[in-house]
């Protein structure tokens, strides 16, 4: 990983997880920190200054060597929805690459959150909602960062100067 993402990311350590939802096509969200006034609160949802989701992706819930939840478990997303949250979540430690194509978020109490690659094409796997409009998005290409309220003409810009990034 880019020193300049870990930077990035590095503002979220010690930030409890206070948002967690799986979504349609058994995406998952997890929100950290205080609420997002800037961003469109759509469906009841109450986004948080920072958000690390999967669109699509698989994903797993771990501690240690032991799956305490994983995306395939169930196609009902009330019954995802419900044993995610009877998964104690701590706060936010680190991330790191585990594969080229997957991600780990590392939690405080020693739980864990896989954000794993499955798709061919080149959209992102894994990626970061941050204040001010920042976005990070990781794929096959690897670690990108610019902003979510504009279309990446080219992708996303390739260093970290987006708003709330520096």
């Amino acid at each position: 990983m880019k020193e300049e993402i870990s930077d990035i990311l590095g503002k979220i350590v010690g930030q409890p997880c206070t948002r967690r939802e799986v979504g349609r096509s058994r995406s998952l969200s997890l929100g950290f920190g205080d609420e997002a006034g800037d961003r469109n609160q759509e469906e009841g949802r109450h986004y948080k200054t920072w958000e690390i989701e999967t669109y699509y992706d698989a994903w797993r819930v771990v501690k240690g060597a032991t799956v305490l939840l994983s995306s395939i478990d169930s196609n009902d997303l009330n019954e995802l929805n419900h044993e995610l949250n009877s998964i104690e979540l701590g706060g936010f430690s680190s991330t790191r690459e585990l594969t080229e194509l997957d991600v780990r978020v590392e939690l405080d109490n020693g739980v864990s959150v896989d954000f794993l690659g499955t798709t061919a094409d080149d959209d992102e796997y894994f990626h970061v909602f941050g204040p001010e409009k920042s976005y990070i998005q990781f794929s096959r290409a690897g670690w990108k960062t610019g902003r979510s309220d504009r279309p990446w003409v080219d992708g996303p810009e390739e260093s970290a100067g987006a708003p709330g990034l520096a």
